[in-house]
């Protein structure tokens, strides 16, 4: 992982679906590899550009349950779609990104060993006197079927209060 900083994001606008899934049946990649195609598809037939690299965001994490959203930013609000809000699980929705302060580092390896850089950063966020504000997201930068499992780019992004 390189460093951790804090960065001023500007929203974004983002095309995503919502699941809630028990922590029992989780299989991160299996959603991703179902939902992602999907979502990149249904974004070309309404003529919408990615305007970013695919994310997932973790609404909640464990120990039950985990309500996660998979999306792809967008270079302007999807208005054709119902807001994530109102949308129902697995539903393709108009969702955005938060502005604002953020915590954010890069990690660089395979996805399993990701708990151990979001450990990281929150560590990091406390030992700095902060406090996590919303939802943190991942961004996958580089597509794991082009480049190698140990040089994936993965940015973590926790928003702060």
């Amino acid at each position: 992982m390189t460093d951790i900083a804090i960065r001023q994001l500007d929203p974004r606008p983002a095309a995503a679906v919502r699941l809630s899934v028990p922590m029992a049946e989780l299989d991160l990649g299996a959603l991703f590899d179902e939902h992602l195609p999907n979502i990149a598809h249904r974004l070309a037939d309404l003529g919408i550009e990615p305007g970013g690299a695919p994310y997932g965001r973790y609404h909640e994490f464990g120990p039950e349950n985990v309500t996660a959203e998979i999306g792809i930013p967008t270079t302007a609000p999807v208005s054709t779609l119902r807001a994530i809000a109102a949308a129902a699980d697995g539903e393709l929705a108009a969702s955005e990104l938060p502005g604002g302060e953020a915590a954010v580092a890069v990690h660089r390896g395979p996805y399993d060993t990701l708990p151990q850089a979001y450990e990281a950063v929150q560590s990091w966020i406390t030992d700095h006197g902060r406090a996590v504000g919303g939802a943190p997201w991942e961004s996958y930068v580089d597509d794991p079927s082009e480049v190698p499992v140990d040089e994936l780019r993965t940015e973590i992004v926790f928003p702060l209060a």
